[in-house]
């Protein structure tokens, strides 16, 4: 069986040791303490770790509870990361309509600004409504979206030709080809410049 009353004594004792401390510290930021004349000093004598000090002390200044006085409890909160409902909701919303977590952020960040969650937070929160793969019915409804009427989208690409495949040219030359998204039909040209 646990024993209580060690954990009370050592959280007295802890509580006590910190409560000393804040008095001496204050006396040596005041000017009025016998010993030390820098807070450097009182930091050494004590055998203390400023930052974590510092922690303590304003913690406890700004809330004037002995419980601050405590260590806490490390690591995240639970569930305190997690988005509110209005925003899971939305994020399964779009992911059903076939659009993947960098898609869903673009469309959300306008509306949510700051609240906007990140791609990783997006794909934290599909996992958990086990929608992080795409089903068919998704991948028809994103075709579905893409491919409405011809000339609607297209997809560029463009390559480097090595010296010597164009005979009569010497310079530096790229085949571009453009794919329409809803008919498949193509379009490749020659060219001696991509920066247009």
């Amino acid at each position: 069986m646990r024993d209580n009353t060690r954990d009370e004594t050592l959280r007295r004792n802890y509580v006590q040791k910190f409560r000393f401390l804040i008095h001496e510290y204050e006396l040596v930021k005041a000017k009025r303490h016998p010993r030390y004349r820098f807070v450097q000093d009182f930091y050494k004598a004590n055998n203390t770790d400023r930052r974590n000090f510092l922690k303590y002390y304003n913690r406890f200044k700004g809330s004037g509870n002995e419980s601050d006085l405590l260590p806490r409890k490390r690591g995240p909160k639970w569930k305190s990361r997690r988005a509110i409902p209005f925003i899971e909701n939305k994020v399964i919303e779009l992911r059903n309509k076939g659009l993947n977590r960098y898609e869903i952020v673009s469309v959300l960040k306008p509306r949510l600004h700051r609240f906007t969650p990140t791609p990783s937070g997006v794909y934290n929160i599909l996992k958990r409504a086990n929608l992080n793969r795409l089903t068919p019915k998704m991948k028809q409804s994103k075709r579905a979206i893409i491919k409405e009427k011809a000339g609607e989208l297209g997809h560029i690409d463009s390559h480097y030709l090595a010296n010597g495949i164009v005979a009569g040219c010497a310079g530096r030359l790229y085949l571009v080809c453009v794919i329409d998204s809803c008919t498949r039909v193509a379009w490749a040209e020659l060219v001696d410049d991509i920066k247009s």
